[in-house]
């Protein structure tokens, strides 16, 4: 890595880092609540999947897990709905889905047709990095809280049971996975190829 490459990667993660923290504490900008009591609608999947575009997998990741620790640490000290305060006092359920919305938007954008970054193909990539970012974070959300709570059902969705309660978690967070996705989808190509041509 040469010296302008590495000061532009540490400049970049800095930024993103910094802006995290922000959307993470500032009301409305990081999490959008929409309905009291149940889970909000997040933005700071964009930032982490922009990470992973522009960073790589390990830009992406580092993000995702600064992202994850902010949902661990909010959970045992000012969670805002029951399913928050239940689910993500789990490390695994709060860190190993954001890490992974890095993850996998770095991996799609930067090692499908590597070579295609720019322009409609560029675009393109970045769309789907984008929704399969926010997809990662819903679905891992949802099988690593059936894995671990299949046997307290009923305290994450009233009535549930170990059989249902992937079902019921999918249908209850569906509105926030389509939110989410289709954000990525619009606002990754966007800043996502302002950003690549500032680095060249």
């Amino acid at each position: 890595m040469t010296r302008k490459s590495s000061a532009y990667t540490i400049s970049i993660l800095g930024i993103l880092g910094a802006l995290i923290i922000l959307q993470a504490y500032i009301p409305m900008v990081g999490y959008i609540r929409i309905i009291p009591g149940l889970p909000a609608i997040s933005t700071i999947h964009l930032t982490v999947i922009l990470g992973g575009v522009i960073l790589g997998v390990r830009g992406g990741a580092t993000l995702g897990l600064l992202w994850g620790c902010i949902s661990l640490l909010k959970a045992y000290t000012s969670a805002a709905d029951p399913v928050t305060l239940l689910l993500f006092q789990n490390p695994i359920i709060a860190i190993v889905p954001r890490i992974m919305v890095g993850v996998v938007a770095a991996l799609i954008f930067n090692h499908i047709a590597s070579k295609t970054r720019t322009g409609l193909g560029g675009t393109i990539k970045m769309v789907v990095a984008g929704i399969a970012g926010a997809l990662t974070n819903t679905l891992l959300v949802i099988a690593f809280t059936w894995l671990l709570f299949a046997s307290q059902a009923g305290k994450v969705v009233h009535g549930a049971n170990a059989s249902n309660l992937g079902w019921l978690l999918i249908a209850s967070l569906a509105v926030n996975a389509i939110a989410e996705a289709t954000m990525a989808g619009i606002v990754t190509p966007i800043l996502g190829q302002a950003l690549l041509r500032f680095k060249r």
